[in-house]
C-alpha cells in the first residue's frame, strides 16, 4: 500500500503546475515574446524572415572564420599579461583583416536587412523610455570623429565602447561571441571584441 500511495502521489505531483505557471506574463515577458517574433527567421510568423535568416547565416560564417583564425599566437587566453593580450589582439586583427581584405560595408548588414534593423530600433527610441536610452548612448559615446566607420577598421583603444541599452538589445537579433552591437552617434555597428575590429555597420540606423 505504501508503494502504491507513493506512486499515486508522484503521478499527481508530476502533473502539478510549476509555481507561478498560472500567472499572467509580465511586461518584460510580453516584450521578449514580441521581439522574438520580430526577429524570427520563420516566414510563417515574420515577413522579414528571409532577410534576417541571411543576416544570421553571414554572422555565423564570420564567427566560423574567426574561430579558425584565432589559433596559435592569435588565440586569446583567459589569464595572461596586458602585453600578451595586446599582442594576441594585434595578431588576430591582422589575420582577420588579411582574410577579409575585400570585405565591404553591407556584407553582413545586407541592403535587405538594413531597413529591418531601423524598424526594430525605431519604436524603442520614442517616448520617455527612448529619451532615457538616447541619454545612455550619449553619455557613453566616444569622442566625435574618433571611430572610423570602415569595415576592418580598428576601434580606437582610448575610446569607450558605448553600452547598448537593454531595451534596444532586446529588439535585435542576438549575436554570438565575440560579436557585439555598438551604437556610435546615430550609427549601428558590429564589433569583433576579440580583435577590436569593426565587422560591419549601418549608417543612420537611429533617428534623433
Amino acid at each position: 500500500m505504501r508503494v502504491t500511495h507513493w506512486l499515486v502521489m508522484a503521478a499527481f505531483c508530476a502533473g502539478c503546475a510549476a509555481p507561478g505557471a498560472t500567472e499572467h506574463p509580465t511586461a518584460t515577458d510580453a516584450a521578449l515574446a514580441q521581439s522574438q517574433k520580430k526577429t524570427s527567421v520563420d516566414p510563417a510568423v515574420n515577413p522579414d524572415a528571409a532577410a534576417l535568416a541571411e543576416f544570421k547565416s553571414r554572422v555565423d560564417a564570420y564567427v566560423d572564420m574567426h574561430k579558425t583564425l584565432a589559433q596559435g599566437e592569435a588565440k586569446p587566453e583567459k589569464t595572461t599579461t596586458p602585453d600578451k593580450i595586446n599582442a594576441t589582439k594585434t595578431a588576430l586583427a591582422a589575420r582577420v583583416q588579411a582574410t577579409r581584405v575585400n570585405a565591404k560595408q553591407g556584407d553582413i548588414f545586407t541592403p535587405a536587412v538594413q531597413p529591418v534593423f531601423r524598424r526594430l530600433l525605431a519604436p524603442e527610441l520614442k517616448g520617455e523610455d527612448g529619451r532615457d536610452a538616447k541619454a545612455v548612448l550619449k553619455d557613453d559615446a566616444p569622442a566625435p570623429g574618433t571611430v572610423a566607420f570602415k569595415v576592418n577598421a580598428k576601434f580606437p583603444e582610448n575610446q569607450p565602447r558605448p553600452t547598448v541599452p537593454a531595451s534596444l538589445l532586446l529588439t535585435l537579433p542576438p549575436l554570438p561571441a565575440p560579436l557585439e552591437y555598438r551604437i556610435v552617434g546615430q550609427h549601428l555597428l558590429i564589433l569583433d571584441t576579440a580583435a577590436d575590429l569593426v565587422v560591419d555597420y549601418i549608417l543612420n540606423a537611429i533617428t534623433t
